[in-house]
């Protein structure tokens, strides 16, 4: 299990934030204990306890310990990093559970609307692969935004937008279980949940994960702007936990029962249903109803 007792529990010493990032001169918060980590950023919800941390050119200058309100103009790229989150959400309005590992938001540059709305699925594809090249674990992305191991879950993305005329100001979030999950953990949820061994060779502190997921996401991101994601669609096959399933999908008051067949251009999923129709879905709550894959169900298509 991780040390997360020390005084340095996510290991700032070792947190890189990326050549995109130093340019941006984000601020980087550790939070002993917050409601949610994207609402902080979004300048919502309550003060809390942590560190503020500032990159000089060469290394972090961290603050002292003390009660730090949500900025009320934070800068783009900075991060939210807790160790303890009681008011996580995820999709659908759920209730996150703190898994007791990685906590955090980033914030993100303003984009145009449509383009801001392509990011949810992506961001889980650039989060899966990286865990895959840092751990050797085979990480996979069940559409849009869970993050699973062996069939269970590991963590997960949301996007969190607010309207700000033209553009829209964007918070992604993550929640990854990493070391043992807590005690105080729901059974039933315990039971459908999975954590990531630290492993001294690959990585051993929450920064690496961190630096790792949000330098790759910088680096990727003007690609993805320009190309979309007829340029990502064979790395997505490769992690896609849903192709050769037969699932449940339920968005709305609709309840959709049939094959996944991919996603498009702009990250929906693509299903076919029992009448041989192909529906194309935005956003859902996916329910996997077959547990075997067929054989072919990494094909591209």
């Amino acid at each position: 299990m991780m040390d997360l007792g020390k005084r340095d529990w996510f290991g700032v010493s070792g947190y890189e934030p990326g050549e995109a990032r130093r340019r941006r001169g984000g601020f980087l918060y550790l939070l002993d204990r917050v409601g949610s980590t994207s609402d902080f950023l979004l300048s919502r919800g309550d003060p809390a306890e942590g560190r503020l941390c500032r990159w000089d050119g060469w290394g972090w200058q961290t603050g002292p310990r003390k009660t730090l309100p949500p900025p009320t103009q934070p800068r783009p790229g900075s991060v939210a990093v807790a160790r303890r989150q009681t008011g996580g959400r995820g999709r659908m309005g759920r209730r996150w559970h703190d898994g007791g590992g990685l906590t955090m938001s980033w914030l993100i540059e303003p984009l145009p609307a449509r383009q801001a709305a392509r990011l949810a699925v992506w961001t889980g594809l650039i989060a899966t692969l990286v865990l895959r090249d840092l751990s050797g674990a085979p990480v996979m992305l069940k559409w849009p935004n869970d993050l699973r191991l062996h069939g269970r879950k590991l963590g997960g993305l949301i996007l969190d937008m607010v309207v700000q005329g033209p553009h829209t100001r964007l918070v992604a979030g993550l929640g990854l279980n990493v070391g043992e999950l807590p005690p105080d953990m729901p059974a039933a949820l315990r039971a459908a949940s999975v954590a990531l061994s630290p492993d001294p060779s690959r990585w051993s502190t929450l920064s690496h994960l961190a630096g790792a997921i949000l330098d790759r996401w910088d680096h990727e991101l003007p690609r993805f702007l320009t190309d979309g994601w007829p340029a990502y669609r064979d790395a997505y096959c490769t992690v896609d936990d849903l192709a050769g399933r037969e699932i449940r999908l339920q968005s709305g008051r609709e309840s959709l029962r049939g094959e996944p067949l991919g996603i498009d251009e702009e990250g929906a999923l693509r299903l076919r249903t029992a009448d041989g129709a192909t529906r194309v879905l935005l956003a859902g709550d996916v329910h996997i109803t077959e547990t075997t894959r067929r054989e072919g169900d990494h094909a591209a298509r």
